[in-house]
């Protein structure tokens, strides 16, 4: 008991760099693991959204995440051949029926949060069922990827949609 007495102040000064040292450990963690949380909760999330119906067909890439998607690749393949933009791929397909919309070329172009780039979009009559089938049979043979980062300049995983659906009867 006497050693303790006599060393007190070394007891403490020991004691408070031992404390401190715990400490910066904690903050160092928590630091780590809230930049890895602000990572995660800005991360883009790619999906292909597709619509087959008797007067419409679309097909649209969207954002689920919750930020930024920078798009530094979009290719179209069908049949050994590729494209930049899905409107492209029709042959002369394309140019029978009056598009609702189409998107250009999305490479390097940045979508934002819950929105989308509709890639192609188009409504028919019921006399241009021909069209319409025909442009199915054309989607059903194409595939689609995207390449993107989030705004840490971090590559995201590669999203690849077959559109084989529209092949469905």
């Amino acid at each position: 008991m006497e050693w303790i007495a006599n060393n007190s102040g070394a007891i403490i000064a020991l004691s408070t760099v031992v404390i401190s040292l715990i400490s910066l450990f904690v903050a160092v963690k928590a630091l780590n693991t809230q930049r890895e949380h602000n990572k995660l909760s800005v991360k883009p999330i790619a999906h292909f959204s597709k619509g087959d119906y008797e007067n419409q067909i679309f097909v649209k890439v969207k954002n689920y995440g919750l930020g930024p998607l920078i798009i530094e690749e979009f290719n179209v393949s069908k049949e050994k051949c590729s494209f930049k933009r899905l409107v492209d791929s029709f042959d002369g397909l394309g140019a029978l029926i009056t598009w609702d919309t189409f998107t250009d070329d999305i490479e390097g172009r940045v979508l934002a949060p819950q929105n989308e780039f509709i890639l192609i979009k188009a409504s028919f009559t019921p006399d241009q069922d021909d069209i319409r089938k025909a442009i199915r049979e054309s989607l059903a043979n194409t595939t689609l990827t995207i390449k993107y980062k989030c705004i840490y300049d971090e590559v995201q995983p590669e999203v690849q949609e077959k559109l084989e659906w529209f092949a469905r009867s």
